[in-house]
């Protein structure tokens, strides 16, 4: 079954550390993920990460990773939607308004997701 016909879902935490680095100096940051259900697993699909000082990473399955950081490579849980579960309007919001500074082809990336959901 492909992702596009599973039920997503979405959460948004803060994340009071910073990246670190050459990187500390971007600040703290709030995490915006979609996720759907493999087996017992909540894997991330799509994140963005917005940063103190502005700067905006996406990432997705085909910008996986990159200089800056990953997709979230790591499962999450029930409990994580529970407590900070958000909808889709809100994530869709985000992507589609802000601009990623790891992403030089972005916006046709996202029209054509947009085409294909």
């Amino acid at each position: 079954m492909s992702s596009s016909t599973k039920e997503k879902k979405y959460c948004k935490w803060f994340w009071d550390e910073t990246l670190g680095g050459e990187f500390d100096t971007w600040g703290t940051s709030t995490y915006f993920i979609e996720v759907i259900q493999v087996g017992n697993d909540l894997c991330a699909t799509r994140q963005i990460e917005v940063y103190e000082n502005g700067n905006v990473l996406f990432y997705d399955d085909n910008h996986f990773a990159d200089n800056y950081g990953m997709l979230c490579d790591k499962p999450l849980s029930k409990a994580d939607l529970l407590e900070f579960g958000i909808t889709r309007a809100e994530f869709e919001q985000i992507w589609q308004t802000k601009t990623p500074i790891n992403r030089l082809s972005w916006l046709a990336e996202a029209e054509q997701y947009e085409i294909s959901n």
